[in-house]
C-alpha cells in the first residue's frame, strides 16, 4: 500500500489517501467523485489539478 499527500494550489487544505499502485507526474486519480490530474511531484507532494471530465483513457 502507498500513502500519499496532495495539494491543489491555491488551497491551505491537503488530500490524505492511500493507493495499491505507485503514482506518478500525468497520472489522474479519482477521489470520492472528484478527479485529479498530477501535475508534478514535490518532494513527495503531489501537485493536483481538478478535471472536469475525462473523454477516454489509453494505457
Amino acid at each position: 500500500m502507498n500513502y500519499y499527500k496532495g495539494a491543489i494550489p491555491g488551497s491551505d487544505n491537503f488530500i490524505y489517501f492511500k493507493s495499491e499502485v505507485k503514482l506518478y507526474e500525468n497520472d489522474v486519480i479519482v477521489l470520492e467523485e472528484k478527479k485529479y490530474f498530477i501535475e508534478r511531484i514535490e518532494s513527495g507532494l503531489l501537485i493536483l489539478q481538478k478535471v472536469g471530465a475525462i473523454v477516454s483513457v489509453s494505457v
